[in-house]
């Protein structure tokens, strides 16, 4: 499920976290962040519509995943650690805080639920 954190860059000018493309098991078709609130609410809550892959930006998530081989509790706490998810799979998640913030990159386009 988690993999190799993607490398992260510091220096005085700031850090630069780089995802190649390379490394990414499908072919993004979209691309959307999601960044924390105060309130620390529930996210997700859904199937995983397609291949999606996580990328922590800043702060820390924590997701719980449920498939047909059981749950699990992941919690990504440092920039560039990602999480591989699948069709199917049922996710919720919690940021946590405003400071927090995730980039999904996913292998199909945006389709509005029914």
């Amino acid at each position: 499920m988690t993999d190799q954190p993607f490398p992260t860059y510091a220096d005085a000018r700031g850090d630069l976290l780089a995802v190649e493309l390379a490394d990414v098991p499908f072919v993004v078709r979209r691309v959307f962040v999601v960044r924390g609130v105060d309130e620390r609410l529930p996210r997700g809550d859904h199937d995983v519509p397609c291949e999606e892959l996580v990328v922590l930006l800043e702060g820390s998530v924590r997701f719980d995943v449920d498939s047909p081989a059981g749950h699990d509790r992941v919690v990504l706490d440092k920039p560039g650690q990602r999480l591989l998810l699948s069709p199917g799979q049922s996710i919720s998640y919690v940021l946590d805080g405003p400071g927090s913030a995730i980039l999904v990159l996913a292998s199909a386009p945006h389709q509005e639920r029914r």
